[in-house]
């Protein structure tokens, strides 16, 4: 945690990334299980590495996954489900998702078009909502900034709910995103890479300094 404010790492491919994001504090470490994401892995991978991951909280990430695939994750060991989803996905879908996990192990993440709220039907299904930035094609990891006036309305309307942000998250617009958002979980993927799936330390410690001059005590545009 830094100055109130928990972090995922996302897109884990390897133990040497795992190891980094370890060093500069993350709370979470976030692995995409979604074939298409080019920061995919296997369960035979993730199996390889478990046993030597750094005590975090690990997430698994996935996209519609049907519940046997929700089932292996559980099977898996994670503490936590992260599901990006069409608006459009049945409630019965959503439902059988929380069903297979604890509410308050579940983050949702549906994909939202400018314009589209979040149905109030899901927000009982799950503790946890993450905000990713829409793409027409892609289901996360494009880089870009998402709609953080969206997201601040959702956190204040919701407070008793968790609010993540991501999308497009980097060293160089943290500090803003956290001042405009007031965001108390964040969650940074290929803002902190140097190649698509493989971290780079150097970037990793200047988000976190970044993000710790942002919230530190003292500062006048934080008002955590």
């Amino acid at each position: 945690m830094i100055n109130g404010i928990k972090l995922k790492v996302c897109g884990i491919t390897s133990l040497v990334d795992a190891d980094a994001a370890d060093a500069i504090g993350a709370d979470y470490l976030g692995f995409i299980f979604y074939p298409k994401s080019p920061r995919w892995v296997s369960f035979p991978q993730y199996k390889a590495m478990e046993e030597r991951l750094p005590p975090r909280k690990r997430v698994a990430v996935s996209v519609e996954p049907s519940v046997e695939y929700l089932a292996k994750q559980v099977d898996h060991g994670f503490d936590f489900f992260q599901i990006h989803f069409n608006p459009q996905t049945p409630l019965d879908v959503v439902t059988s998702w929380a069903k297979a996990v604890d509410p308050d192990r579940l983050w949702l993440a549906p994909r939202l078009p400018e314009g589209v709220d979040i149905y109030p039907e899901l927000l009982p299904l799950a503790e946890t909502f993450l905000l990713d930035t829409f793409h027409p094609d892609k289901m996360g990891g494009t880089g870009a900034t998402g709609d953080w006036a969206k997201f601040k309305r959702y956190r204040e309307a919701h407070a008793n709910k968790r609010w993540i942000l991501s999308g497009g998250l980097n060293p160089e617009n943290i500090a803003e995103a956290v001042s405009a958002t007031g965001a108390k979980y964040i969650d940074v993927n290929s803002g902190v890479e140097q190649a698509p799936g493989i971290k780079s330390p150097s970037k990793l410690k200047a988000f976190v300094l970044a993000l710790h001059n942002a919230t530190k005590q003292g500062n006048p545009s934080y008002h955590g």
